[in-house]
Order: C-alpha cells, then structure tokens, then sequence
C-alpha cells in the first residue's frame, strides 16, 4: 500500500487570500439573488395561471359577468 501523504494543518496551511474571499462573497451573494428571482417568478406565474384558470372557468360556464367587478363612479 502505497504510503498517504501528511494532510497540512491548518496552523500551515496559506490563509485564503482577500480577494478569492471577495469573489467567493460576490458568486455567494449572486447565488442567493438568482434564487430569489426565481422564487419570485414562480410566485407570479402560479398567481396568473390561477386567475386564468378561474376566468377560463367562468367563460366554460357560460356566465356574462367573469371579468373584475367594477364600482359604480358616485
């Protein structure tokens, strides 16, 4: 068995420079910021196909008054 090389401690190991931390920051922080647009288009696009699928549901129906009611101007 061939003999495994020692594993660097941390006390030896090089500190991670500031600007792979920078950019490890930047790719983090754009992650998050990708998967919350994401999460807010899929918001929006159940709400619009749920309010399509209910106005679809109206028309099928046969009803007149499926668009949004709309208050009398006083």
């Amino acid at each position: 068995m061939p003999p495994v090389p020692p594993r660097p401690d941390s006390a030896t190991s090089p500190a991670p420079s500031p600007t792979s931390e920078r950019a490890r920051q930047a790719a983090t922080l754009g992650a998050l910021v990708a998967v919350a647009i994401v999460l807010a288009l899929g918001y929006w696009l159940t709400g619009a196909l749920s309010r399509q699928s209910k106005l679809e549901d109206c028309l099928m129906a046969h009803r007149r008054n499926c668009g949004a009611v709309e208050a009398l101007p006083s």
